[in-house]
């Protein structure tokens, strides 16, 4: 039964990371205390053409700017702390909890867009808790694909709650620390309310192997290989970049960074101390045709298909400093996640005819280790904890659906077991749990350095463009305020002007007959009737619509 009325409540509304494996943003609220933890990007679908990233939608935050205490990160992957540089400022620039490598990859972030001097990046001890208004959290380190991932126990007026996010339990981590269980056993005997908990393996079986059985997949293909050798993954992803780099040093090859994210990221990581790689080892760009090609692995930025990224050059033949040759090796190190397949499908296309022998998930299994939990990580950690209700996070409704079977395998209550749709937020009080519908959400897109003006409208038009291309009439006013009898047509992707003359010459002569002896001053009515009539000609003609533009000059 609910009960709120005048009761003390505790607000858990994520703006991401729900439904969704990105974009992760989840806001806590109580009092006049708002804490956000992980402030994540986004990726665009492939129908979205030109938009960069997607970034939360914090319009519920605006009003609220003056109780947002910090923002905790979880992990120094971009889908958890991405959108920093673009929702620092419209936050009022709050303190950020990070932890050591996460501080060192965000500087460089925030660097790129003037920010770092305005930011507050504040690391935290993993073995001291910090206190953000009426949230005390606790970290406790997870294993993930990445180092110096943590999960946190927060105490709240309301309760306590464990906030999972992307976790699996490695036993044999490439950094050697284990998931601090524990910890994380002696802290939950305080009791815990809520446990949002990854939900992204929940579909798969068993536990998730660790990640120390990527680095045999790539010596196999690294041993074989008689030329060049490429290796793609997120450039995050310190743990992989460090296992290419062990299996460089066995077979006689130095390394070679492409990529600014890959390049700058591993800097970090090296000056920090969590990547390990010798003197003397690292060739640079330019340097790369200096080398023969079985002396050399590139390590290149691009695993999802990024459009302007190194891969995708390379795949192009478009590349200053590397070009493929047909004895070339590329393996894929990163499963694509949704929203990305169609560009990462075409990308392994291209380096395939260009005579490259490409290696990923589909055709080897152990060249992607997962950093997300399995069932059997998730029933552990659900067991640890258990907890009075569950928020599954960090996955698609199926993932989540899957979550609440498992839970209830597990001999919990399914109603417990909260799946939040967009927008559903919960309210805990001293006497209920449940969930309610708090906002509503749209996608914020970022084009180029423009944030939030590429609309729905925007991505329909450059979708039609990118499907029929653009028809485009000139007219130009004649002397006293009428039309002058010449019309202009352009055509781009849509059909080759040289060899369609009757086609081109008949939408002139529709053109004229809408203009003939008629007044400039009726102009804005008389272009939407051309634009109609030439939309609805040219279909009935080619059975393709392509965007009409119609414009008056002189």
């Amino acid at each position: 039964m609910k009960q709120e009325g005048n009761q003390p409540q505790l607000k858990i509304l994520p703006l991401g990371g729900s439904g969704m494996v990105t974009k992760n943003l989840f806001v806590y609220e109580y009092g006049n205390d708002i804490v956000i933890v992980d402030c994540g990007m986004g990726f665009p679908e492939s129908e979205q053409l030109g938009v960069d990233i997607v970034i939360p939608d914090i319009s519920y935050l605006r009003d609220k700017l003056n109780r947002i205490r910090g923002i905790v990160i979880t992990h120094g992957h971009e889908d958890h702390y991405g959108s920093l540089p673009y929702l620092l400022p419209e936050l009022g620039f709050p303190p950020v909890y990070v932890a050591k490598l996460v501080r060192g990859l965000a500087q460089v972030k925030l660097e790129e867009h003037g920010l770092l001097k305005q930011a507050r990046l504040i690391q935290f001890e993993p073995n001291s808790p910090f206190s953000l208004g009426n949230f005390t959290f606790h970290p406790f380190r997870v294993n993930h694909s990445i180092p110096d991932a943590f999960g946190y126990f927060i105490q709240t007026p309301i309760g306590n709650v464990v906030h999972a996010s992307d976790f699996k339990f490695d036993w044999s981590p490439v950094d050697g620390k284990v998931f601090e269980v524990s910890k994380l056993a002696t802290l939950v005997k305080q009791g815990v309310v809520c446990l949002l908990s990854d939900c992204l393996g929940s579909t798969s079986e068993g536990y998730t192997k660790s990640e120390r059985f990527i680095q045999r997949a790539f010596e196999e293909e690294v041993e074989k290989a008689s030329g060049q050798v490429f290796i793609t993954t997120v450039s995050s992803n310190i743990s992989r970049i460090q296992q290419a780099v062990n299996v460089a040093v066995k077979f006689g090859r130095k390394v070679a960074f492409l990529g600014m994210s890959v390049a700058k990221n591993t800097e970090v990581a090296q000056n920090l101390g969590y990547l390990n790689i010798s003197k003397g080892l690292v060739v640079e760009p330019g340097e790369i045709n200096k080398y023969p090609d079985n002396k050399l692995m590139i390590i290149i930025a691009g695993s999802y298909g990024q459009p302007r990224s190194s891969l995708v050059r390379l795949a192009d033949g478009g590349h200053r400093q590397v070009q493929l040759k047909k004895d070339s090796v590329v393996i894929f190190s990163a499963d694509p996640i949704p929203g990305v397949f169609d560009q990462v499908g075409a990308v392994i296309d291209k380096l395939v005819l260009h005579g490259a022998r490409v290696v990923y998930s589909e055709i080897q299994e152990n060249l992607h280790v997962s950093g997300h939990g399995a069932q059997g990580d998730l029933s552990m950690m659900a067991s640890i904890v258990h907890p009075s209700h569950f928020i599954p996070i960090g996955g698609s409704p199926r993932h989540m659906r899957a979550y609440t079977e498992l839970m209830s395998q597990l001999g919990f209550d399914r109603r417990r077991v909260l799946e939040l749709r967009e927008g559903e937020g919960v309210i805990l009080t001293p006497d209920s749990v449940h969930k309610k519908k708090m906002v509503t959400l749209n996608n914020i897109f970022v084009d180029g350095s423009r944030v939030g003006d590429v609309g729905e409208v925007v991505l329909r038009d450059r979708q039609k463009l990118s499907e029929d291309g653009i028809f485009i009439v000139i007219l130009k006013k004649g002397k006293e305020g009428v039309f002058h009898n010449l019309v202009h047509v352009i055509s781009r992707g849509f059909v080759y002007m040289a060899i369609s003359d009757e086609l081109i010459n008949e939408a002139k002569g529709l053109v004229l007959s809408e203009i003939r002896g008629k007044k400039v001053s009726g102009w804005a009515k008389l272009r939407g009737r051309i634009d109609k009539r030439l939309s609805d000609f040219l279909y009935r003609k080619t059975e393709r619509r392509p965007m009409v533009l119609t414009i008056l000059i002189g």
